[in-house]
């Protein structure tokens, strides 16, 4: 468990550009839901907490995109400086256009949570990043797939993995207020 942790350690500081900054104009690029294409280096500077769905699945992603929509309307509340991010796990059926659908139903403010896809090559680098688990099915999609959460610091180093589960909206709040209050 710990060699796993620090692979994904290891891995999101390369993808995330910590080394060199060659590294980082070489970085995977992500489309938000406004349309703009991004980094993950470039959301370093506000801690950053990850999640991977996918659009079409109907067992727990749905649940954890509801739980991450009431988690940005709380940190927008409490104007929490942290910043959602979800990205597909599905990139050859979730077009950067059915994520922002996605986000259009959750009402993801981009201010406070971007819902991103982006090219399979892309999207598939981030994932092996983070050690996301989701190997396609007989049907061609993810039906199976890890549910983790991961956090990350302003300073694009990953801090802990926290678990799906019903208490997720309250633990990302929670998460996102310790980060900002330095704890």
């Amino acid at each position: 468990m710990l060699r796993a942790a620090a692979v994904v350690m290891t891995l999101a500081a390369a993808i995330l550009g910590l080394h060199s900054p060659a590294a980082a104009a070489a970085a995977p690029q992500l489309i938000d839901q406004t349309g703009r294409t991004f980094t993950l280096e470039s959301l370093r500077g506000r801690p950053l907490i990850v999640t991977f769905v996918s659009a079409h699945c109907t067992d727990a992603c749905p649940l954890v995109d509801a739980q991450f929509a009431a988690a940005a309307q709380e940190m927008a509340r409490r104007r929490l400086s942290a910043r959602l991010l979800t990205v597909t796990l599905d990139p050859k059926h979730d077009s950067p256009a059915t994520m922002r659908a996605l986000a259009k139903r959750f009402n993801a403010d981009p201010r406070y949570w971007l819902v991103a896809g982006g090219r399979t090559r892309d999207v598939q680098t981030v994932m092996q990043a983070f050690g996301v688990v989701a190997p396609e099915g007989d049907d061609d999609r993810h039906a199976s797939h890890s549910t983790f959460v991961y956090v990350v610091g302003s300073n694009g180093r990953l801090e802990k993995t926290l678990l799906a589960s019903t208490a997720l909206t309250s633990d990302v709040v929670a998460t996102a207020r310790s980060l900002q209050d330095g704890r």
